[in-house]
């Protein structure tokens, strides 16, 4: 290799480095991407989403006429609604009108038929967050107590007083959130009634002999787990059942599974599978 040559191959290496550090280097000037939900958004992510997102399900009571349609349209049976006749108007009355949201899968079947066929009383709106302690608090109930008249549509359905979205949706989601709440805690002091003074019991002795859970062991490693990580979650699976039963000497199938995770139960025979 002559000077020459060896000078150009310097170069080329230098500006190459340079190229490519220059994508770097760029993103140094450039406003962030990535944000902290939801405290640094410049305004609520709800209104940042498309038109025709589809979140939480809400029903416009005030313009809902109990024609049922959405809940025969509905695949997997999550809307609930119930007609009484009232004895003093001798008229139809709701009684209730819940959305399982837990069972929900947001096809949009509910609210066409209601739209094209109705008064379009339900729809998707842009609430999506519904994390919770207990799957109750996923059924929202849009009539809480006592009853709600029928809606009589006029002929000509744009004559429909729809409101805005979202609103009903957000109401129903606080009002099961605070009608819903988790039963752990009680089912902890049930269970610590019913068993005080009693001995803990054996894996033995609990409706599964070691044996069974040596034949579930050794199914385990059939499935060839990738690291002890894996072969755990794995055995975990297969060996709770999660009903909660109690027979493993826990209030919950949660507190035994944290327990074997946290290295203080080493027994995974307690549970009946």
């Amino acid at each position: 290799m002559n000077l020459s040559e060896y000078i150009k191959s310097i170069s080329t290496a230098a500006n190459t480095i340079l190229e490519g550090m220059a994508v770097t280097f760029s993103h140094l000037f450039r406003e962030p991407i990535t944000v902290q939900y939801p405290e640094r958004l410049e305004r609520p992510i709800t209104e940042m989403l498309p038109p025709r997102y589809r979140g939480f399900l809400e029903v416009q009571m005030d313009i809902c006429t109990g024609c049922k349609r959405c809940e025969r349209a509905c695949p997997i049976e999550c809307i609930a609604i119930d007609l009484e006749k009232n004895p003093e108007t001798k008229k139809q009355e709701m009684t209730r009108f819940d959305i399982d949201m837990g069972k929900c899968m947001y096809c949009g079947l509910c609210v066409e038929a209601c739209k094209f066929e109705s008064t379009g009383a339900i729809r998707h709106t842009r609430e999506f967050e519904g994390s919770t302690n207990t799957f109750g608090a996923l059924t929202f109930r849009f009539i809480p107590e006592g009853t709600e008249p029928l809606y009589k549509a006029p002929k000509d359905l744009s004559e429909v007083p729809l409101g805005a979205y979202g609103p009903c949706a957000r109401e129903a989601r606080e009002r099961a959130m605070r009608d819903n709440p988790a039963m752990l805690e009680l089912l902890k002091e049930i269970w610590l009634k019913e068993n005080k003074g009693k001995k803990k019991k054996k894996g033995g002795d609990v409706g599964i002999t070691p044996d069974k859970a040596k034949i579930i062991k050794e199914d385990v490693k059939t499935k060839a787990p990738k690291g002890k990580t894996e072969a755990f979650a794995i055995l975990l699976e297969q060996l709770t059942a999660q009903t909660d039963c109690g027979a493993c000497g826990y209030p919950t199938c949660r507190d035994y599974t944290d327990a074997m995770a946290a290295g203080k139960d080493y027994d995974p025979s307690k549970c009946e599978p």
